[in-house]
This record gives C-alpha cells, structure tokens and sequence, in this order.
C-alpha cells in the first residue's frame, strides 16, 4: 500500500472520531460550538507544526504525492493537522478526559510516529520522540481550557481570541490548496523552496490580516466596519499581484483569488454573528 493510504487512514480515523464524539455529546452544547472548537483546535496544529516544520525543518512527512519535498510536507501536514489533531482533542473535552487519558494519547501519538519513521513514512531532522509527546500533552491541556471558555464563560475577550484563530484558519485554507494545485504561489523569495517560501509568506501576513479582521467584526458593533476586511483583502492581493508576489498558473488569476477570499471573509463574519453567540445573549 501507498504511503499516502495510512496518512489517510489517520485522517478518517480522527474524522470518524470527530462525528460520532458530536453524535453522542450533541446534548452538552451546541453542535455549532463543537464545529467551532473543531476548527479551533485545528488552528493551533497549524501554528504549531508552521514553527517546528515550517521555519525550523524539524522533521518530514513522506506521503509520496509531490516530488517537492517541502510539497510533500505541506500537503501531510494538511491531512493529519486537519483531521487527526482535531479529532483527537475533540474527543477528551467532550468526554472531560483527565490527565492519565492524555498521557495515554501522548503516547499512543508517540508510537504511531514510531511506526512511521520505521516504515519510511516520515523522518526526524533535530525532533525527539519525546518532543512528540510533551507537544501533544500541551496542546490536550490548552484545548480543554478553551472549550471550557467557549462552552461555560464566552466572554467577550475570550471570544475575540477563538474568532481570531478559527478565521484564520478559514482565511488561510485555501492558499495552500491553491498551492498544491499548482494554480498561484507567493515569489517572496524567503528561502529556497518555492512551496516553503510562499506559506512562510503567506502565514504570516495572514496572521497580521485575521488579527485586522477581528478587530472589525468582532470587536467593532456597527455594520458598516465589517466592510474593511473585503477592501484590505482585496487590496492587499491586488498589490502582491501589481508588485509580481502573488504569480498565477494554470489560467488562474486575481479574480479567482478575491472570489475566494470574499467568500471566505463573508463566513467568518457569518460565525461571528450567528456561532458562539456571548452567553448574555445567547440566554438573554
């Protein structure tokens, strides 16, 4: 079998975990809520595995997809940050899983690496097993504080920090899609690679993006300012297209990007108005 059949072999197992966990649970909170601490936690692998992997090549995935190494990483990266990650967490807060279930993870997370790295489906650079499992501790433990916070005090702050990383991870999803595809990438010129250099780019002005994009739906009330986040969007795409950043291929171009981040935009100011509601008002 295909090293990429048990990368998604992992990506089902956590999906199938992620929908029966909801099923099950669906009376503790809102399905709404469990999609949004879904899309949260996602967000945290993401950011986490960007530093170790993308800026400091701690490891690599091997799912033997790309012939571009860093293609390869990147498109791994996607299937087990987006669904296995996910899952996983999903399942110890809904059930209030204690400190001995997550070690128990930790570790049953370690050994899978160890299959991995056995069977030449990915390979340490500097990281350590061990690494492996303190990373999951961590992010088990932060997971379970903020699903208390969406699910029992949802103040206003702490809602402005979940709306901020489940945006961006709407924000960022389709860049490196558009990436693996093959229709556009970023010329930033950061290191060598062409598929690292535009998601090192990319991430980070995008991070700076979502924060502006808080500020405006979430934290300002009127109407009208949910409007700025459209025109920076397609301003600022529109001149890393004029200033030959953003380069296209494959007959795509600026239009199919704006579209895109239009509609990703409007979903982000849909959950902030209609998902995670402040409690006050959710009851009021």
């Amino acid at each position: 079998m295909s090293n990429l059949f048990w990368f998604n072999c992992l990506a089902v197992i956590g999906l199938v975990i992620a929908v029966i966990t909801i099923y099950k649970k669906r009376h503790i909170t809102e399905i709404s809520t469990f999609i949004v601490f879904y899309i949260f936690a996602t967000s945290l692998t993401w950011l986490g595995e960007f530093f170790v992997l993308g800026l400091f090549d701690s490891y690599a995935y091997k799912p033997g997809i790309f012939t571009d190494p860093w293609a390869e990483n990147l498109a791994a990266h996607l299937i087990l940050n987006s669904f296995f990650w996910p899952g996983v967490a999903l399942l110890v807060v809904a059930y209030s899983l204690g400190y001995g279930w997550m070690l128990l993870i930790s570790l049953a997370f370690v050994s899978i690496e160890f299959l991995f790295v056995k069977y030449g489906l990915y390979e340490h650079h500097w990281w350590k097993y061990y690494m492996t499992a303190v990373s999951v501790f961590v992010y088990l433990v932060l997971v379970k504080i903020w699903f208390v916070k969406m699910t029992q005090i949802r103040g206003r702050s702490s809602r402005a920090v979940i709306f901020y990383f489940v945006a961006f991870v709407i924000i960022h999803l389709p860049i490196p899609l558009l990436l693996l595809f093959g229709k556009q990438y970023y010329n930033a010129g950061l290191v060598e690679n062409t598929v690292r250099s535009s998601i090192i780019f990319i991430l980070v002005y995008q991070l700076v993006e979502t924060f502006i994009l808080t500020f405006f739906v979430c934290i300002l009330s009127k109407w009208y300012w949910k409007l700025v986040p459209f025109s920076i969007a397609f301003a600022g795409q529109s001149l890393l297209a004029y200033r030959d950043i953003l380069i296209f291929q494959d007959n795509w171009n600026l239009v199919y990007t704006i579209l895109i981040y239009a509609i990703c935009v409007a979903a982000c100011i849909l959950i902030e108005k209609y998902v995670l509601l402040p409690l006050r008002q959710r009851f009021g």
